[in-house]
């Protein structure tokens, strides 16, 4: 699906310069802190409908800057801003950082407190609390007509007590950005979905239509990897979880609790393509170019599909980040080697859609043994997954985990994904091996993730062999292949915890509209 006509519906309209400056002292030690006011005019922009007015100018000098403790530091003076709502209809707005890329001082040493008076207060915070939702200080707010029209806020920076000497000599510079909006800006994604989402306990055929359309509730033990923790997955032929991602339809497979790679856990949306990008080989090396067999290997770090979809290979003379780039050239298709062209001009991830992917740590743990019901559940995939068992190589070891942007789905997405049907119901298919689920229609036919035309790659290998990973039939079995084969390529991705829903209901016709 291509909506053109869908834009943001948003409009920046007042972006205003703060120019701090943290200058400190070259030697062995610190100045006494001090901080001047450049400029006595009074400034006011005003557009549409906000006004915004700053007290004492809006140039900000911390000459000569040392460590000062909290007590301190909230006796500086602190910069002011009020922000009026000039119209006769609510006015939606929220208060951002915008950090120079010049900046030698880290903002890991800078400590804050923004006030308004209408009550709020964050408290002294570090400034690098704030990175998660790129730099947003104050989130949305909503400022009605009338005569209680009108916020003022306090913002107080300063340099952290424990600062060393490595923040001597440096410089910092931002921007406070304060963003009007023409509309609502809508509700944070995860929110949203985990707001409307069913208690685990709810039996899906005792749910509503509209209880059934939306995500359930489910929680997991400890893995080898992760703590015990709970998501929001959507279940059933056809749930209400279609979003229009990179001009087209993707589907939300649930809300998770990630890792970006860096230690920062957080819930984010997962989604998946609704369609396949194309038949590809997960990986096609021989024994000439790195493989121990001429059908392929099972590393997906270093995998020619991972190597197409994201980002940083873009001097791989074959495939190299072409679907991430929107690129077009040849791309990895069949068994030793072997290539095609490909073209992602159209399909491929767009600079809107890249820049609302984050950072996740994936699991790559893998399973020998899949074909029972002692080994072969949902559950027991989804344990399989976040574990440590994989291909033993002396020469080639497989790695447990690794921290892309580009993925692809888990075969536990797939079996958490049904709802079963009135013969044999979701409990039914949970306790069933995923290996024989092709002999259960009411299983994959009633599991969105499931398409009869593809035979979808997943992520996960099998551990016994080096060139085995795992696929979804198109007759609603799960099974190993070798990685050369040339199998369908649903690309799946972590959007960014700060993604927000403006628009939609969700359903295929007026999917879920989604804004950075």
């Amino acid at each position: 699906m291509n909506k053109q006509n869908v834009r943001k519906k948003y409009i920046v309209i007042v972006v205003i310069t703060i120019l701090i400056s943290i200058i400190a002292l070259i030697g062995a030690s610190y100045a006494i802190l001090t901080m001047t006011i450049e400029g006595d005019k009074k400034i006011s922009v005003t557009a549409g409908i906000l006004k915004v007015d700053f007290t004492d100018g809006n140039y900000i000098n911390l000459d000569n800057a040392a460590p000062v403790t909290d007590k301190q530091g909230l006796k500086t003076t602190p910069y002011t801003f009020t922000i009026t709502n000039t119209g006769n209809i609510n006015a939606y707005y929220h208060v951002s950082l915008e950090e120079e890329a010049t900046n030698t001082l880290t903002h890991n040493y800078l400590k804050m407190r923004l006030t308004n008076d209408k009550g709020y207060d964050s408290g002294v915070v570090y400034v690098s609390d704030y990175e998660a939702s790129e730099m947003e200080i104050m989130s949305e707010q909503t400022l009605e007509p009338g005569e209680d029209n009108k916020v003022t806020y306090q913002l107080w920076m300063w340099l952290d007590y424990n600062a060393d000497n490595s923040a001597q000599g440096k410089e910092y510079k931002s921007k406070i950005v304060v963003t009007s909006y023409d509309r609502k800006m809508g509700t944070n994604a995860v929110q949203l979905v985990k707001s409307k989402s069913n208690e685990e306990s709810l039996d899906y055929n005792s749910a509503t239509s509209e209880q059934q359309k939306e995500a359930w509730v489910h929680s997991h033990p400890a893995t080898e990897q992760t703590e015990a923790l709970t998501d929001y997955r959507y279940i059933g032929a056809d749930p209400n979880n279609y979003v229009e991602f990179n001009d087209e339809l993707w589907r939300i497979i649930g809300v998770f609790t990630v890792d970006d790679g860096t230690g920062k856990v957080e819930e984010r949306l997962k989604i998946i393509r609704n369609e396949s990008i194309g038949s590809y080989s997960w990986d096609n090396k021989d024994t000439t170019t790195g493989a121990e067999s001429n059908e392929g290997k099972n590393n997906w770090t270093d995998a020619r599909l991972n190597y197409l979809l994201n980002p940083g290979h873009e001097s791989e003379s074959v495939g190299g980040s072409l679907y991430w780039n929107s690129g077009s050239g040849t791309c990895y298709n069949g068994q030793n080697n072997a290539t095609t062209n490909c073209d992602f001009t159209s399909t491929g991830l767009k600079e809107e859609a890249r820049n609302m992917i984050g950072d996740t740590l994936w699991y790559l743990g893998g399973t020998s043994s899949y074909t029972s019901a002692s080994n072969g559940l949902a559950s027991h995939w989804y344990t399989y997954e976040r574990g440590t068992t994989v291909y033993n190589s002396s020469t080639s070891p497989r790695d447990t985990s690794w921290v892309g942007k580009v993925g692809l789905m888990y075969p536990s997405d797939y079996g958490y994904a049904t709802s079963g049907g009135t013969t044999t119901d979701r409990n039914s298919c949970l306790n069933k091996e995923l290996y024989n689920w092709d002999s259960v229609n009411d299983c994959y036919n009633n599991d969105w993730i499931f398409n009869s035309a593809y035979l979808q790659w997943t992520i996960t290998p099998r551990a016994s062999y080096s060139y085995f990973v795992f696929r979804l039939g198109n007759t609603g079995y799960l099974n190993n292949i070798d990685t050369g084969n040339a199998n369908d390529v649903r690309p799946v991705v972590f959007l960014k915890s700060n993604i927000k829903i403006v628009d939609g209901d969700g359903t295929s016709s007026n999917p879920y509209i989604l804004q950075s």
